[in-house]
C-alpha cells in the first residue's frame, strides 16, 4: 500500500529507522516519527537496557561472569584421616599413627603407591606430598627410535642352484669348467641379482619403533611433580 504523498500539508516519508516498532509506512511526518523513536529509547527500563549492553559486548561480561574455582581439599584437615587424632592442616603424616596420607585427597598411602611432590615454589602445594591419582599421568611422545636391523639372505638356495648346475655341466664336459661355472653362477649371478633387488647376500631394513613417556603434573599448578621414593620418607 503507497501512502499518500501529503496529509496535512506536512510531507510523509518512509520510515526507515531500524529501531522503530512502527510499520514501514508510519503515515507520521518523518520529524514526529523521529520524536516519538526518542521517546521510546528514553522510556526503556532498566533492565531492557542491561540485557541490550550483555548482547552489545559479550566477551566482557563472560570474562566477568566467569565463577572461579576454588581447589579445596578433601576431608577434616585438623584430623588424621586414618586414625582421627588432631593433625596439623598442613601435616601429610600423623605423628600418631605413623602414617603417610595424601595432602589433597587425604587418602592413606602405602609404600606401594606413587607418591609425589610439587617442585614449584610457588605453589601452594610446594613440597607436599601427594598421591598419583591426584597428580595424575600423561604422556609424551618422543623422538622415535631408528635403526638398522640386518635381515639375512637367501644365499643357500642360490648356492644349491649354481652346485646343480655346475655339476650337471661336470657330467657332459670336464670337472674343471663345472667348478669354475658354479663360481661363477653363485658369484657373479648373485651379486646380479642383488643389484635388481633380490635379497642374495643379506641387507638391512630400517626399523622405526614408537616412543612416550609418562609425566605427572601437580594438580594445583599444573607443573611437573617429583617422585618420591619410600625409603626417602622412612628415612
Amino acid at each position: 500500500m503507497t501512502p499518500p504523498a501529503i496529509t496535512h500539508g506536512l510531507p510523509l516519508l518512509s520510515c526507515h529507522q531500524t529501531s522503530c516498532s512502527l510499520p514501514p509506512y508510519c503515515y507520521l511526518p518523518d520529524v514526529i516519527c523521529k520524536k516519538v523513536l526518542v521517546m521510546t529509547v528514553e522510556n526503556q527500563t532498566p533492565t531492557h537496557q542491561t540485557i541490550v549492553n550483555v548482547d552489545n559486548d559479550p566477551g566482557e561480561n563472560a570474562t566477568q561472569e566467569q565463577p572461579h574455582h576454588f581447589l579445596a581439599r578433601r576431608g577434616d584437615v585438623g584430623k588424621c584421616p586414618i586414625c582421627g587424632s588432631s593433625a596439623d592442616p598442613d601435616a601429610y603424616h600423623c605423628a600418631t599413627c605413623r602414617n603417610y596420607y595424601c595432602f589433597h585427597c587425604r587418602a592413606r598411602l602405602l609404600p606401594s603407591d606413587a607418591q609425589l611432590e610439587c617442585v614449584n615454589q610457588d605453589c601452594g602445594y610446594y613440597g607436599k606430598l601427594v598421591c598419583g591419582i591426584c597428580d595424575g599421568a600423561h604422556d609424551k611422545k618422543e623422538a622415535p627410535l631408528v635403526y638398522a636391523e640386518p635381515v639375512d639372505g637367501y644365499w643357500p638356495l642360490w648356492l644349491g642352484i649354481a652346485l646343480f648346475v655346475g655339476m650337471i655341466v661336470w657330467y657332459f664336459t670336464v670337472w674343471w669348467f663345472g667348478f669354475f661355472l658354479a663360481i661363477s653362477i653363485f658369484v657373479a649371478g648373485g651379486l646380479w641379482l642383488q643389484k635388481k633387488g633380490f635379497n642374495i647376500f643379506g641387507t638391512e631394513a630400517m626399523v622405526t619403533h614408537e616412543r612416550s613417556s609418562s609425566y605427572r603434573t601437580c594438580i594445583r599448578c599444573q607443573q611437573t611433580t617429583k617422585e618420591i621414593k619410600p625409603e626417602a620418607l622412612a628415612n
